[in-house]
């Protein structure tokens, strides 16, 4: 009971601190932190299990998260950020998560996830409804090399696997338990008005 309570202060927290988050940087500068991280991400993925390199490009689409700060986000304990990719469109959907408790039982305390997505069904509702697993006691994903599907959460996310990373490499069992994912509305909106402003309408000069 006490666990559940500190890991629903812990998430409340996390979704408060965001607004104060926006104003600090340009949503641009937000977004281009995001994409480094993700690049950085793939690129140290790749480099442990080459596989997924294919393995990804062939999917539906991935998401990269990260729960560690970056010097452009104002981050508190417990809150993360990170980037769905569609294949299909090519097109980046913001994400944000927030976890309970310190390090998810992988005794770090920041690491990153990505999930690789097979199942069309499951990336549009990732992308869109997001995923909760702040209720879940038992949400692992036994990866060893090849990656895995989420125990205890497969009608979640079916045709899915998650690798996750923390400093010293990929770890062999993801724990995913008490985290909470969800779609940045505000990242998304501003990219979306930013794209509707690259039209400039016509000036018209006045008549003499």
């Amino acid at each position: 009971m006490k666990k559940s309570i500190l890991t629903a202060i812990a998430m409340t927290l996390a979704l408060a601190v965001w607004p104060l988050a926006a104003s600090a940087e340009s949503l641009e500068s937000q977004r281009a932190a995001i994409q480094e991280m993700k690049a950085d991400t793939l690129a140290r993925l790749y480099k442990e299990n080459p596989d997924t390199q294919r393995e990804i490009q062939s999917a539906v689409g991935y998401a990269v998260f990260s729960s560690g700060e970056l010097a452009v986000l104002w981050i508190s304990a417990g809150y993360g950020h990170g980037v769905a990719h569609d294949n299909r469109s090519a097109e980046d959907i913001y994400m944000q998560m927030a976890k309970g408790g310190l390090g998810l039982g992988l005794g770090a305390k920041d690491f990153n996830t990505v999930f690789v997505f097979h199942d069309a069904d499951s990336f549009q509702k990732f992308t869109t409804t997001g995923l909760d697993l702040s209720g879940t006691a038992d949400a692992a994903a036994k990866a060893g090399e090849k990656g895995g599907a989420v125990s205890g959460a497969a009608d979640i996310l079916p045709g899915t696997r998650i690798y996750q990373l923390t400093d010293t490499g990929l770890i062999a069992q993801a724990m995913l338990q008490g985290t909470k994912y969800w779609r940045d509305d505000a990242l998304n909106d501003d990219k979306a008005s930013e794209t509707r402003m690259n039209y400039i309408a016509p000036s018209y000069g006045e008549s003499e």
